[in-house]
């Protein structure tokens, strides 16, 4: 019964109701967007960074990340990568080579990480074959009618991800290493390195297709030649190999392989792409708290409203509250019965604005939100210009209980102002 006599009290001064409840409406709706949107943000740089850059897992020999030369190779890295590949939580598994040089073209030259490898079996781990505009897959997309003489007249703009075999070694670059290079699809460009035996040497490449991805760190930094032509100039042999690179079928089966293969592999470094790149790592962990930290600010920030709009309704009705203990309602049912009040008025307005924000973010999630206007800004940051908001359902009960929180403690104050009159005395009051 007092639920439906709190429920009552709520709707008595409509307009006031109303209006609390609009800004607990709005507050969520503010509050709920802009933590889908930077949590879509995240998880979407973190999905780019596996899909392009890290892929989820690479193994490589104890020494290489802190000094990457060209002995720290890992030992008998084809049955390393046979074994791991049959696992049932992975999904393949390439072998890398991974040596710093110098890269030259007739304008100017910059140092980059140059990696070896099988390009069949890498497209299984990582994307950057997709990320390149292939001259065939276009002629096919838009259906062209003369699709040979058409894909040869693309190939010389678009490039191609190894595709056809040609009398130079073939490189594929990201896009902004060959704007500062002044290259394009076909350009020579020349590769310096050390070889086993210290000696300096080099080789000339010709670009078969330029990458773009959204980030332009990666872009600027790292190239892709196949594995056999950087082992012919190094000195490896072709079955070495100083990275495995694993993807994984599914991404929460990352932590318990982990730690399978460090169990397995303990003389090598096994690290996850949290590890490979820790900034990314803990932006994500600490925006996940974040989230949560906002919505505490806001809910905060409308729990004063609540608190002066209930000790509003306390005030106007002393008469009517001094009444309900003189005939014996006790002090703990007008407690219950104002933070009932409270929490109704606060939650109806929270739920409306949860419901309506889930529908933004369902639309936004699936249209996106196109800030390519701010393209430049977002990729040197290694995020996609090109947002698409999500947040989680458990989010959203998450939300609820502090709403309810909010609402408990929004109406100690203006309840214990009401527990406190004497009932003869507010009787008495005239209003």
């Amino acid at each position: 019964m007092i639920f439906s006599i709190a429920w009552k009290n709520v709707w008595r001064n409509r307009m006031r109701s109303l209006i609390v409840m609009i800004a607990v409406t709005i507050g969520m709706i503010g509050g709920i967007f802009s933590s889908a949107v930077f949590k879509g943000m995240s998880d979407q740089r973190v999905r780019e960074a596996i899909k392009y850059e890290t892929s989820h897992i690479q193994i490589h020999h104890p020494q290489f990340m802190e000094n990457q030369e060209l002995q720290y190779t890992l030992n008998s890295s084809g049955e390393m990568a046979d074994r791991i590949e049959h696992m049932a939580e992975v999904q393949a598994v390439s072998r890398r080579m991974e040596i710093p040089v110098m890269i030259k073209s007739t304008v100017t030259g910059t140092g980059v990480r140059l990696m070896g490898i099988d390009p069949e079996k890498e497209r299984e781990v990582t994307a950057i074959y997709d990320a390149i505009y292939d001259s065939t897959d276009l002629v096919k997309q838009y259906g062209f009618k003369d699709p040979e003489r058409i894909s040869r007249f693309l190939e010389d703009s678009c490039g191609s991800y190894f595709g056809k075999q040609t009398r130079s070694h073939q490189i594929v670059i990201g896009e902004e290493l060959a704007e500062q290079l002044k290259v394009d699809v076909k350009s020579k460009v020349v590769v310096n390195l050390q070889n086993t035996e210290g000696n300096l040497t080099g080789g000339v490449f010709r670009v078969a297709g330029i990458y773009r991805i959204t980030n332009s760190a990666f872009e600027n930094s790292v190239a892709f030649v196949k594995k056999d032509a950087l082992a012919e100039l190094t000195g490896l042999s072709q079955g070495a190999a100083h990275e495995l690179a694993i993807r994984l079928n599914d991404d929460n089966e990352l932590i318990p392989l982990m730690n399978k293969l460090k169990a397995q592999y303990p003389e090598l470094s096994v690290m996850s792409w949290k590890d490979i790149q820790p900034e990314l790592g803990m932006i994500t962990e600490w925006l996940d708290v974040m989230l949560y930290f906002v919505m505490v600010i806001i809910l905060l920030a409308l729990g004063f409203g609540i608190v002066n709009t209930m000790l509003m309704v306390v005030m106007e009705r002393v008469k009517e509250l001094g009444m309900l203990m003189a005939i014996g309602m006790n002090r703990i049912r007008v407690f219950t019965m104002i933070m009932l009040e409270t929490i109704f008025l606060s939650l109806t307005g929270g739920v409306i604005g949860m419901v309506l924000a889930a529908l933004l973010v369902d639309y936004f999630g699936k249209t996106g939100i196109n800030l390519k206007a701010f393209a430049q800004g977002f990729e040197a940051m290694g995020y996609n210009p090109m947002l698409y908001p999500e947040i989680g359902t458990a989010f959203y009960f998450s939300i609820t209980g502090l709403i309810i929180l909010t609402a408990i403690v929004a109406s100690v104050y203006p309840a214990i102002k009401a527990l406190k009159m004497n009932p003869a005395e507010a009787l008495r009051i005239e209003l």
